[in-house]
């Protein structure tokens, strides 16, 4: 019988880092923009009474309830809105997660040889499978035994589930199920610190900061902690939420670095 001489075809597959962090930073960014304009729009409503129907609306039907306050409206909406934008960040984050599992998976095999009908989905379904049922910190845990430097979120991430799951279940009031055993919920928030130094001290900038010196501008991440008792309503303004966003930026960022020093993209 003849044999089968045909060699197949060499497939190079180049994997690019920036892909590990958009999923994070897609999600920081429009998850921003969300609670700046809604939390803006909110501040300035007159939340009295529930907003009118809409013009196009031809027909409605009148849901009634409760009567609520103006207040109560706001902090209703402004957890629906929080809900929503913890659940986002959380999926962007673990996406740019598992995007840096496939990638690490990927290079530590080089080489690998497939049937020539196979397709790229289904080449990469098992290792996405595996990052799929693997939870974050474990995840997270395997990725920096081949890092350089060890990216660390598994706590900000279980502080953003717990967020979430107040917001959702418990109309933002910390629960037993939030807080430790102090009675404490406290959120590590990692922010952009800018200061200069003065007279041999660190003054953090702000809003209409002037000097007359001639100084250096100089920046730095630290955590921030938001710290909610036992009873306490998630008060979360947009502020505190800029800070969460550009810390889920920096994580998918800190992927994409380490990731680039893991070696050259493999082929396939």
């Amino acid at each position: 019988m003849p044999s089968n001489t045909n060699p197949g075809r060499n497939l190079t597959l180049t994997l690019h880092a920036d892909a590990v962090a958009a999923p994070a930073h897609n999600a920081a960014r429009m998850c921003r923009e969300v609670v700046d304009l809604y939390f803006g729009a909110l501040a300035k409503a007159d939340l009295s009474e529930p907003p009118p129907a809409s013009q196009e609306a031809f027909f409605r039907f009148s849901i009634t309830g409760p009567g609520i306050t103006a207040d109560e409206r706001r902090s209703a909406h402004e957890n629906w809105i929080l809900a929503k934008a913890f659940q986002d960040l959380m999926r962007g984050v673990r996406g740019s997660l598992e995007k840096a599992y496939l990638f690490v998976q990927l290079h530590s095999i080089g080489h690998m040889q497939v049937a020539t009908n196979t397709t790229i989905d289904e080449l990469l379904a098992p290792f996405q499978k595996k990052a799929r049922v693997t939870n974050f910190p474990d995840l997270l845990g395997k990725l920096n035994q081949k890092f350089a430097t060890p990216v660390a979120f598994s706590q900000e991430y279980a502080s953003m589930q717990t967020a979430r799951n107040c917001l959702e279940h418990r109309e933002g009031i910390v629960g037993k199920h939030d807080v430790d055993r102090a009675g404490v919920f406290s959120m590590s928030v990692p922010r952009a610190k800018f200061f200069v130094i003065q007279e041999g001290n660190e003054v953090e900038l702000y809003k209409n900061f002037e000097t007359t010196e001639e100084t250096i501008l100089q920046f730095r991440v630290e955590a921030r902690h938001l710290v909610f008792k036992l009873g306490e309503h998630l008060k979360i303004d947009v502020a505190d939420f800029d800070d969460i966003a550009f810390s889920c930026a920096q994580f998918g960022t800190s992927l994409a670095q380490q990731i680039g020093k893991v070696g050259t993209p493999p082929s396939a």
